[in-house]
Parts: structure tokens; C-alpha cells; sequence
């Protein structure tokens, strides 16, 4: 988990809190041991770990390597300095790299050891006086220990012993929303801001885009992570570790002027190579020079678009498969004899499907080429019933054998699925990447998937990448970077004569979303889920029967469905099945119909009208009207301007409908809803039904429960800051409040404490100063002993008025809790 440190606000820096409830207590002392790596070495004050004992005293592991008076990292007890302290040179610790860290509290020698990367030191502290432990990573809230001082760092496998038993352990490699839960999943930890690192394996970064010119081509050195792109006037180079595109004009010669050309690196002898099979062309680059051997100017019309490519290391030969050109689709492997100086025929023992827009790849050993899938048609004839290809094929560069592996049934798939022109091999888990995306379709989204070599075995990967298919005007292609260990997809799009060429990467090897979200602790789901049901089935039931009675003065203004579809979406979760959500609590969030999270693909003016359409639908039966919706989004256009724009991104939102699942804008009289169906859950909408039912439909206690469920990851869209939001804002916050506090008044300070606790943590997500709220807290937490942590709490409240409203609290501690 990677910590955003003093590059940002403080509001934005991040914490990680190991016991956002109850604190450790140990009798004989604990251990605790992380992985820790500094993404730089200077402006890098903060406080790597803090640790609370007893509520009252802080022990602190701080780095503070430019400040003259302090060592660069140390431990700080009590705010004053010991003897364990650091320089980086100690522990030859480089930005990037990771060292491990343990931390030992000692109640039997009243010692307290840090041992780092190796080098271990030791201070005296009365360690058998402490009880009870709290322990923060970054910045933290915690009452008058409280810090917005966070260091450039990451931290990975955190784990807490007790008497050399794992009393906890936080890899950090799987992670829920907001929280992060133990390997037994029996403690959560709470986040703030976090950067997961392991999240670079399932999204796609955009990390680079630009324009190139007439008759494209791309080519990728994965040993040194550089991208090549050529055109009609030179070659583009970017490397990915650092630097900006560099571009070297041609002096002498050209690629070869055809749009069905390709660009080839051979890493073997540093050479890029450019072909085309149709007109008997091969040129060779130099790079110092910046020439090309090919010196014919003349346009080709394109007869081989899309062909694979592949070279043999062993004997120097060029081979090329497939293409399509002149209404036909191809299937004719070549091979480019460098004696001759020709493209030759190559004479095979099998044959493959004539097709193209087919992926290829070369295995470690360099002697065979996987051939997977396509678009074409038995005959290769385009008229007669054309298909895509779900096939895999080897092809062995020395006796040129063709052999067929597996096949899909007839049916895979419900579109036409055409791939990227490359493939990349992981013969160590016995399956390849490519990625994918419609045949059909102008705008859509490439999606990375994983194929089993030995069987017709497929899944999705990360998320997807956006790209706009013209068949012979567009392509894509994937590449390893073995310099960075990231897979790079590279797409490219004619527009206006040029293409624009836009880079992506993911790090290797990639993952699924499930391989990284967490679902809470299940011990207790069957329990939980039965009371879910039924709460929300009542309520539903309650404002059908309602919506039938005989003199209805006013029509029910929540658009509901039926008590069925919320059974069978809640009896969905506890199975754990991939579930299509929508969570405006805590950050907007949005999961598709595999489970897959897509919020990335939600620009901000996507995710405002989203958030516009679906508001206004929950609370409003007719939903927004168009013209109120482009007073909002686009007050500055006129009206043609204003509708040009709702169009267009309606559109776009309405594809990204279709992902989530059963769920579409209805135009009804100029005015849009959101008609979320059986197979969606929306938070917003479950806490809009629990906050407007009637309490005879539900019993209060289950209300109650349902209500903290969802309000307690955070207030309404946090990070959406508008003028139309405040009033959804300011209103749902007062409801969930009110709620909050006249059921608070129905419970024991003492046989209701955790639920008490509960209840004030959620309305401070909602009014950081709510007094009802702190009384709620301080009173409890005393009645159960913990007079430091209330106090503690009582000062941070204190302290948040005061710079709220510039006076000071009229209230004393004593008052607070008598």
C-alpha cells in the first residue's frame, strides 16, 4: 500500500488505522514486523507507525531526515528522543526497495528493540506498565495524538505476534473499499487515501498518447521497455522508464507506402525491420543514420491488412500468416528469404482457416509461434459466411508443421471477438494473454483476457481499455516489458489523415478484480443477511401495498421494485456471487454485472450526470428534466451546444448501463430515469427506502441495522463537489442523523455500547461536530472504563469546534459525561 505524503493537502494524505475499534492488549509483550520502502529520501518527514499504549502514551517510529537536530528515522517515546535511532546510510536504504522492519515491546526485560533491515538497537522503557495498544500507519485522527504528517512510503505483510503466535496479519495484497481485513478476516483495518499497489495489476494506466502520420506501424523492445512507431516521415521512440517521445526524421529511404505495413523489432541485432508481403517489400532501419533501405515512394494498395508477424532467432528468418485484402481473407504462411530477397511461399504440413486480426506470439524456446483466433471464413471467401475464430494453432519454424490444440464450441461468445495482433506467452502458468474487443462495434472497449494452453479455458482481466475500431483504419497490439514488468497495450485510430496512437500499460502478471477486493468476514453473514432480507422485503412490501390503497392523496414518490428482486439480489451476495453495485456512500463506486470494478470508465462529467439522472430518480418518480440537466452540466453552451453534449454522453453513459447490467435511462416527456432492475443494487436507493419507511413495515432494531450498513463507509459522494448535490446532501445527511439519534435514546449506555459506538462514529461521518454525537461517545467510552480514550476524543472535539466556529466549547469534559 503505497501513502500519499506531502505532495497533497493534508485532507487527501493517507492513514492506515490496525484498530479503528478495540486496541490489542497484550500481557507478554507483542512484535510487530512490516515491509517498508521510501519512494524518496527527502521531504520525508512523518510518522512511518504510531503506536498508542494505555491511551495515553505514544511511541512512534518517525523519519525526519533533514532536520539537523534529529537522526534521519528513530523512535520517539513520549515526544522526546531515544536511543534508537538511524541513518539511511545504516541500513543502505535506496528510494524503491524494500526493508524490513520489527518492532518489539518487551514487558519481561522493559525493553523496547527495533531491528531495520539487519541493524538492530534497543532503548529501556517501562514496557510491563502498558496494557493496551493502538497502532497507526501515516496520518491519523485520533483524538489529541492526532497527525496529518505522513512519509513518502509503502508498506506490505504487516504482522502482529503475541508470544510468537500471529495474533494478526495485513499482507496488504487484498483489500476492500475502505478497509482491509486480517488473513483470518477476524480484524479490519480501516484506510484513508490509499494507493493500493496491488491494484496496478487489474487497471490500466494511460501513460502516453500522440499523433503519427500516413502508414503507421509499431514495434516494441521489451528488453529495454522502448516503444518504436514509424510513419511516412521518420521513427517515434519512448521509453517507458523516463523520457518524452523522441522523433528522428527520415534522411534517406521510407517505410513502405502501404496502410497494411508492419513494423517488427528484432531484438537479436537491434534492428527494425519494416514489411509488406503483397508487394515483395523488406527495409531495414538504421538508427544512427535514420534511414530506411526501402527507397520506392509509390502508394500499394493494401492486400495483406492485419497479417501476424513472427522471427525465428535461430536461422534469421522473417514469417508472416493471414491478412485480408480485395474481399478475400488469407491464409498463406511466408517466410522471407534474405538470399533471394524475396517473400516465398512457404510450403506447410497442415494448414489453419484463412483470417485475420488474429494474435500471435513466439514461445521461450523460439522455435514454435501460438496462432490464436481471427476473423474469417472456411472458404476465404468474404461473402460466404465469415466468423471469428476461437481457435489455438502452433506453428514450428523448423520442419513448419502446423498443429491445432484446442477449439471453442460453436457458440463462445455472443459478438464477434476479434484480438490484438500479438500475443504474450506464461509458459510457467500454462496460459497466454491477448487482448480482445467486437468486430462490430466503433466505440468500445478493448478487455484483456487469459487463455489455458492445454484447454479451451478463457477469463477477463483488469479492466478495459477504450478504443474505436474502423477494421483496416485502427489496430491494437500487446507487448511485455521485461525491463518493467508491465504488459503494454498499444492502440491507434485514423483520424483526419493521422492516427492517434494512445499507451497503455498494466504490471505483469495481471489480475482479476475478485483476486483483489475482499468481502468482510462471513461468520456471521447467515445471520446477518436473514435480517437484511426481511427488512428490506418489508419495506418494499409496505410501499406496494401502500401504492394500492384505496385513497391515495398523493403517489408514492420512490420508484421501488418488488420484494422478489431484493430477496434473490441479497441471497446473490451471501453467496458471494459477482453482484452489478452502484455505492455513492463513502465515494462513488460502481461494479458491473461480473463484479468486475468499473468506476474508472466514468469521466467526471460521466460520473456527475450519472450521479444526476440516478439522485433525482430515487427520490422523484418522473426522474430530471432535460432542461433542468443541462442547466447544471453545461450552463455556459447554448442550446444546440447544450443538447449536442447531453446526446453524446448519454450515449456514452448508456454503454457503460449496459456493463452494470439491467439497469437504463428511460425519456419520458423530456423527462430522464434510471430504471434500475432486479439484478442492481444501489446504496443510495436502499438507504432512501430505509429512511422512508413506515415503522410499523419494519422493526425499528432492524432499521437501525440496515441504515449503518451503508452510512457508515462515509457520507454521500464525498468527492463530488457541486451546487445541485448540497441539497441531496444536506438532506439525506439530517434523515440518517435524526434517525441515528432518536433510536440512540431507546438504547443501554451499557448492554448497547458497540451499537451505541456505532451510531456516533456514523453521524461524525456526517457532522464532524455533532454534540449529540460526542456525548453518545465520551459517555459510553467512560462507562466502559476507557476514561483516556474519551478524554481523548472530547480534546479532538475541542479542538475541530474551536477551528470551526473561532470560540472555544462551552462545555467542560464532566459535562459531557455526567
Amino acid at each position: 500500500m503505497s501513502f500519499a505524503s506531502h505532495e497533497v493537502i493534508k485532507d487527501q494524505r493517507t492513514s492506515l488505522n490496525l484498530t479503528p475499534e478495540d486496541p490489542f492488549a497484550f500481557d507478554n509483550g507483542f512484535e510487530l514486523t512490516f515491509q517498508l520502502s521510501f519512494h524518496r529520501l527527502t521531504n520525508a518527514y512523518g510518522y512511518v507507525v504510531r503506536i498508542i499504549a494505555n491511551d495515553s502514551v505514544n511511541i512512534d517510529l518517525l523519519s525526519s531526515p533533514e532536520h539537523s537536530e534529529f537522526h534521519d528515522m528513530g523512535i520517539i517515546v513520549n515526544n522526546k528522543q531515544t536511543d534508537i535511532q538511524y541513518e539511511f546510510l545504516d541500513v543502505k536504504l535506496q528510494p524503491g526497495t524494500w526493508t524490513p522492519v520489527r518492532i518489539a515491546f518487551s514487558p519481561q526485560t522493559n525493553q523496547i528493540t527495533v531491528t531495520w533491515n539487519g541493524v538492530k538497537k534497543t532503548q529501556s522503557f517501562p514496557v510491563a506498565q502498558l496494557k493496551t495498544f493502538r497502532f497507526f500507519f501515516g496520518a491519523n485522527d485520533f483524538g489529541r495524538f492526532n497527525t496529518a504528517d505522513v512519509p513518502p512510503m509503502s508498506i506490505k505483510d504487516v504482522v502482529l505476534r503475541d508470544s510468537d503466535k500471529v495474533a494478526a496479519q495485513w499482507e496488504l495484497k487484498r483489500h476492500a473499499v475502505n478497509e482491509v481485513y486480517d488473513s483470518q478476516k477476524e480484524r479490519v483495518a480501516l484506510v484513508k487515501n490509499p494507493t493500493w499497489l496491488i491494484d496496478r495489476h487489474i487497471k490500466w494506466v494511460h501513460r502516453k498518447n500522440f499523433v503519427i502520420g500516413k502508414y503507421p506501424g509499431v514495434a516494441f523492445n521489451g528488453k529495454e521497455g522502448i516503444l518504436y512507431a514509424a510513419d511516412v516521415n521518420g521513427v517515434y521512440t519512448w521509453n517507458l522508464q523516463h523520457g518524452e517521445i523522441q522523433f528522428e526524421k527520415n534522411t534517406v529511404g521510407n517505410v513502405v507506402h502501404t496502410d497494411a505495413n508492419q513494423l517488427l523489432y528484432v531484438e537479436q541485432n537491434h534492428t527494425l525491420i519494416n514489411y509488406d508481403v503483397f508487394t515483395n517489400t523488406l527495409a531495414r532501419y538504421n538508427p544512427e543514420r535514420h534511414t530506411w533501405t526501402n527507397r520506392d515512394t509509390a502508394y500499394h494498395e493494401p492486400s495483406y491488412w492485419h497479417n501476424n508477424k513472427f522471427y525465428n532467432a535461430a536461422n534469421g528468418m522473417l514469417y508472416s500468416f493471414g491478412g485480408y485484402g480485395f474481399f478475400s481473407y488469407k491464409n498463406v504462411f511466408w517466410q522471407y528469404d534474405t538470399v533471394a530477397g524475396k517473400w516465398i511461399n512457404l510450403k506447410t504440413n497442415g494448414t489453419i482457416p484463412p483470417r485475420y486480426l488474429g494474435a500471435s506470439g513466439v514461445t521461450a524456446k523460439g522455435d514454435k509461434v501460438l496462432l490464436f483466433g481471427g476473423y474469417g471464413s472456411q472458404s476465404g471467401k468474404q461473402e460466404l459466411s465469415p466468423q471469428s475464430f476461437y481457435d489455438l494453432y502452433t506453428f514450428d519454424m523448423n520442419d513448419h508443421r502446423v498443429k491445432k490444440l484446442w477449439e471453442f464450441p460453436e457458440g463462445h461468445s455472443a459478438e464477434d471477438l476479434v484480438f490484438s495482433n500479438s500475443l504474450v506467452i506464461n509458459e510457467a502458468d500454462s496460459c497466454f494473454y491477448v487482448l480482445s474487443f467486437p468486430k462490430n462495434k466503433y466505440e468500445s472497449h478493448i478487455k484483456l483476457r487469459r487463455y489455458a494452453l492445454r484447454a479451451p479455458e478463457t477469463e477477463v482481466l483488469a479492466d478495459s481499455i477504450p478504443f474505436r475500431f474502423h477494421d483496416e483504419h485502427s489496430f491494437c497490439d500487446l507487448f511485455l516489458s521485461r525491463a518493467t514488468n508491465e504488459l503494454v497495450a498499444v492502440t491507434a485510430h485514423k483520424e483526419k489523415g493521422q492516427y492517434k496512437v494512445d499507451v497503455y500499460t498494466i504490471n505483469y502478471p495481471p489480475l482479476r478484480t475478485q483476486d483483489v477486493l475482499q468481502q468482510p468476514a462471513t461468520a456471521s453473514a447467515a445471520g446477518y443477511y436473514v435480517v437484511l432480507v426481511f427488512g428490506i422485503g418489508a419495506v418494499v412490501l409496505f410501499v406496494l401495498l401502500r401504492k394500492k390503497s384505496k385513497t391515495p392523496a398523493v403517489q408514492a414518490n420512490v420508484h421501488t421494485h418488488d420484494a422478489g428482486h431484493d430477496i434473490d439480489f441479497l441471497k446473490n451476495l451471501h453467496e458471494e456471487k459477482p453482484v452489478a453495485t452502484i455505492n455513492l456512500f463513502g465515494g462513488f463506486q460502481v461494479f458491473d454485472k461480473t463484479g468486475h470494478d468499473i468506476t474508472g470508465k466514468f469521466t467526471m462529467t460521466l460520473k456527475e450526470l450519472f450521479a444526476l439522472i440516478l439522485l433525482h430518480s430515487v427520490k422523484n418518480e418522473k426522474g430530471i428534466s432535460t432542461t433542468e440537466l443541462q442547466e447544471y452540466l453545461w450552463p455556459d453552451k447554448d442550446e444546440v451546444s447544450a443538447r449536442n453534449n447531453r446526446n453524446v454522453n448519454i450515449k456514452k453513459l448508456r454503454t457503460l448501463l449496459e456493463e452494470i447490467g439491467n439497469i437504463t435511462i428511460e425519456n419520458n416527456n423530456s423527462y430522464l430515469r434510471l430504471d434500475i432492475g432486479l439484478e442492481v443494487f444501489c446504496d443510495y436507493q436502499a438507504v432512501f427506502k430505509i429512511l422512508n419507511a413506515d415503522s410499523s413495515a419494519v422493526p425499528e432494531n432492524q432499521k437501525i441495522e440496515l441504515l449503518l450498513k451503508y452510512v457508515k463507509r462515509g457520507s454521500l459522494l464525498p468527492n463530488l463537489q457541486t451546487g445541485w448535490l448540497d441539497n441531496f446532501k444536506s438532506d439525506i445527511s439530517n434523515k440518517v442523523i435524526d434517525a441515528l439519534l432518536a433510536y440512540s435514546a431507546k438504547l443501554d449506555s451499557y448492554k448497547d455500547d458497540k451499537l451505541l459506538l456505532d451510531i456516533a462514529d456514523a453521524i461524525f461521518n456526517y457532522d464532524t461536530i455533532n454534540q449529540e454525537a460526542l456525548v453518545i461517545k465520551c459517555s459510553v467510552l467512560n462507562k466502559k472504563g476507557k476514561y483516556s480514550l474519551a478524554r481523548t476524543w472530547y480534546d479532538h472535539f475541542v479542538k475541530e469546534y474551536k477551528n470551526l466556529y473561532a470560540e472555544n466549547y462551552p462545555k467542560t469534559f464532566d459535562d459531557v459525561i455526567s
